[in-house]
C-alpha cells in the first residue's frame, strides 16, 4: 500500500482508517410500491424534458392512464414499464432504484417549470447514481476497493490548505512535481471511479465512503476543462465534505475557490512554474503541454506566483500550430467518452472471464468498452487482433 495522506491538522475529528475499511457500502433503495414507482416515473421524465402526452405516445400509452401511472392509481406492467424506460433512454433500474437516501434529500426536485440546467443536472445524476450501482457490484465482488487515504472528511479552510493537501495527494501518489497522467487513472488510484457523461454538466461526485467514491464528468468539455474537472471532483472526494444539493462535497458557494486552488495545485503544482524566470511564449506553450492544461489555468497560476509574464504574450491562446512548432504534437486528449479508467475496465473483464457476470453486463459496466459477445469471439473480431495461422 502507499502511505496514507497525514491527519487533519484543524482539530476536527476524524475516523480511524480501520474502522472505516470494513464499512458495509450503502446499496441504492428499491421503490416499495406503485406510489414510488409511479413518482419515479414522472421525475425521469421531467428530467428528460418529455410532457405526459408525448411519453404516453411513443410508449402507446393513454395519456389519462400514464397520468394515474405517475399519481400511483394504476399499477404498470412490466411490459409497460419496460417501454417507458426504453423511450426515456434509462434502464429498468434507473426507475425502480432510488438514490441513496442523503442524495435524495439534497437533491431538488425537478418540474414542469425546471430549467434546462436543472434537467441536464438531473440527467447527469442518473448516471451517477447507475455509477455507483456498477461499482458497489464490482465492490462486493471484491474486485474493486476502498481506499485507505488516511483522510477523513476535514473539509478544506482555506485556499492554503487547498494547496498544501494537494501536494499531499502527489505525495501519496509519488509522482513529486512531474505531470500527472490520465485522470481518470489517477483518480482512480485514490478510490474515486470517473466516468463521462451526455449531460451538458461540468462534473458531479458522490462519496458514500472514504476512499470509495464515483464522479461523472462533462464529455462536451474542452480537453483542458475536462482534467481540470475531474481534479475538482478528486477534491471533493478526498476532502470528503458533507454532500449538498450542488452534488458536490463542498459546503458553502465560497468553498469553489478553494476547490479550484486544490485542482490547480494538483494540476500544476506552483512550485513548478515559481522556477519560470521572464519565460518566453514557448517555454509557457511547452509547459501547458506537458502538463496537459488549460492555458488560462496556467497562466492564472503563473500570475498567482509573481511570474513576469511580459515576454509571453498570455491573451493570445495557443492554438494547434503553436503546440506542433513548439513540442512536435498537440496536448494528448484526456477523458474521451466513456472516459473510464484502466483499472475499471480490467476489473469488469476479470469478472467476465471468471463469470461472475455475462459478457453483456460486463459490456454494460464498461459502456461497451468490452464486447457484449464471448471474450474469444471478441478478440478473433478486433481490428488489432492477430490473423489466424495455418
Amino acid at each position: 500500500r502507499r502511505r496514507p495522506l497525514p491527519a487533519a491538522r484543524d482539530g476536527r475529528r476524524q475516523e480511524s482508517p480501520d474502522t472505516t475499511a470494513c464499512v458495509k457500502i450503502a446499496h441504492m433503495d428499491a421503490v416499495k410500491d406503485f406510489g414510488e414507482l409511479g413518482a419515479r416515473i414522472r421525475q425521469v421524465r421531467l428530467g428528460t424534458g418529455l410532457d405526459q402526452t408525448g411519453l404516453a405516445q411513443r410508449c402507446r400509452l393513454e395519456r389519462t392512464a400514464l397520468s394515474r401511472i405517475e399519481s400511483g392509481e394504476r399499477k404498470v406492467s412490466a411490459l409497460e414499464l419496460a417501454r417507458i424506460a426504453e423511450v426515456l433512454q434509462v434502464t429498468l433500474s434507473d426507475l425502480v432504484l432510488l438514490p441513496l437516501a442523503d442524495v435524495r434529500a439534497a437533491r431538488p426536485p425537478v418540474d414542469e417549470d425546471s430549467r434546462p440546467e436543472e434537467r441536464e443536472s438531473f440527467r447527469a445524476g442518473l448516471d451517477l447514481d447507475r455509477a455507483w450501482r456498477d461499482l458497489c457490484q464490482l465492490r462486493d465482488d471484491g474486485l474493486l476497493e476502498p481506499v485507505d487515504l488516511g483522510v477523513g472528511g476535514e473539509g478544506i479552510g482555506s485556499p492554503e490548505q487547498a494547496r498544501a493537501l494537494a501536494r499531499e495527494v502527489r505525495g501519496f501518489l509519488d509522482v513529486g512535481d512531474d505531470p500527472l497522467g490520465a485522470m481518470a487513472d489517477v483518480a482512480a488510484e485514490l478510490g474515486l471511479w470517473c466516468r463521462t457523461t451526455a449531460a451538458r454538466i461540468d462534473g458531479l461526485s458522490l462519496t458514500p465512503q472514504p476512499g470509495l467514491g464515483v464522479a461523472v464528468i462533462g464529455e462536451a468539455l474542452e480537453p483542458g476543462r475536462r482534467r481540470a474537472t475531474a481534479a475538482h471532483e478528486i477534491g471533493h472526494h478526498v476532502a470528503g465534505d458533507a454532500y449538498e444539493a450542488s452534488g458536490h462535497y463542498a459546503a458553502p458557494r465560497e468553498a469553489k475557490g478553494r476547490i479550484d486552488a486544490f485542482a490547480a495545485e494538483l494540476l500544476l503544482p506552483r512550485a513548478v512554474v515559481e522556477r519560470l524566470h521572464n519565460p518566453s511564449r514557448d517555454e509557457l506553450i511547452a509547459m501547458a503541454a506537458n502538463y496537459r492544461v488549460s492555458w488560462s489555468l496556467l497562466t492564472a497560476t503563473a500570475e498567482q506566483a509573481g511570474v513576469d509574464l511580459k515576454r509571453a504574450d498570455v491573451y493570445l491562446n495557443p492554438v494547434d500550430d503553436d503546440f506542433y512548432r513548439v513540442v512536435g504534437a498537440r496536448p494528448e486528449e484526456d477523458l474521451r467518452a466513456p472516459g473510464l479508467p484502466r483499472a475499471w475496465i480490467m476489473a469488469c473483464a476479470r469478472a467476465r472471464d471468471e463469470q461472475r457476470v455475462t459478457p453483456r453486463r460486463a459490456s454494460e459496466l464498461t459502456l461497451g468498452v468490452l464486447s457484449g459477445g464471448a471474450p474469444d469471439d471478441a478478440t478473433a473480431a478486433h481490428p488489432m487482433a492477430d490473423p489466424p495461422q495455418g
